[in-house]
């Protein structure tokens, strides 16, 4: 492996690295999971209150280990 392919290979891995922390920041879904706002139905934990609540527990471990936590 010379220079030039270490360079390209630190470059997409802090690409990679910036999308990933974007997408934990704010999300992918346009439902925040609350179900009483604007998303209504379209919620998907509409009656599942339990995997929204692991839903939420699994993205905090994510956002503390990125160092997103609030």
């Amino acid at each position: 492996m010379n220079l030039s392919t270490l360079l390209v290979l630190l470059v997409v891995l802090a690409i990679i690295g910036l999308d990933v922390r974007y997408v934990m920041k704010h999300g992918i879904d346009s439902c925040s999971g609350d179900c009483n706002g604007s998303c209504h139905s379209s919620c998907k934990w509409v009656g599942d209150v339990k995997k929204a609540q692991r839903n939420i527990r699994i993205q905090h471990k994510i956002k503390s280990f990125f160092g997103l936590s609030r």
